[in-house]
């Protein structure tokens, strides 16, 4: 089972870079829209933003990071061990992989949304409007919160996994 292990080490560690650089970018893509062109010496206050990320509960999955994925480690190891063909072991684990990255994807839709609430925040901003998607896709509870005006520290989490919504400041 060690080969487990080290395969859900390696999802770890290019899942927290891959966010980092995620957060990063989509930080740095609301700043320069909200008219920011240089990027200000904020390595280290971008580092403790991004560590309070990962060490916060996500508001959406209601668990945090670390602890979901070394769940979704060791359900993987459970279920390879309980079949007994090499075939059915490899069903199990690719089946296992495919859950924990529809997690992490979701995951992705919390850290893209953080970035960019931090950096409406760290520009000012105090007012955000709300905007959907509005296609066949959009839920009724989204579509019917599309164009609120919230607060900039008022704004309600991510109401379900892959919501589509997006801020312009007021």
């Amino acid at each position: 089972m060690r080969y487990v292990v080290r395969l859900y080490e390696q999802i770890d560690e290019t899942f927290k870079q891959r966010c980092k650089d995620l957060y990063y970018l989509r930080y740095w893509e609301v700043r320069h829209w909200l008219g920011t062109e240089e990027e200000d010496e904020i390595d280290e206050l971008f580092e403790m933003y991004f560590a309070g990320l990962l060490s916060e509960p996500n508001q959406v999955l209601h668990y945090a990071y670390d602890s979901e994925i070394l769940r979704k480690r060791d359900r993987a190891i459970e279920a390879v061990q309980s079949v007994p063909t090499k075939a059915q072991k490899q069903i199990e684990l690719d089946k296992n992989v495919r859950y924990a990255l529809q997690m992490l994807g979701w995951y992705l839709d919390f850290v893209s949304q953080d970035a960019e609430l931090q950096a409406l925040e760290d520009e000012g901003v105090e007012e955000v409007q709300r905007h959907e998607m509005n296609d066949s896709k959009t839920c009724r509870v989204c579509r019917d919160a599309d164009g609120e005006i919230y607060p900039i520290d008022d704004i309600p989490p991510l109401p379900h996994p892959r919501c589509r919504r997006w801020f312009t400041n007021v």
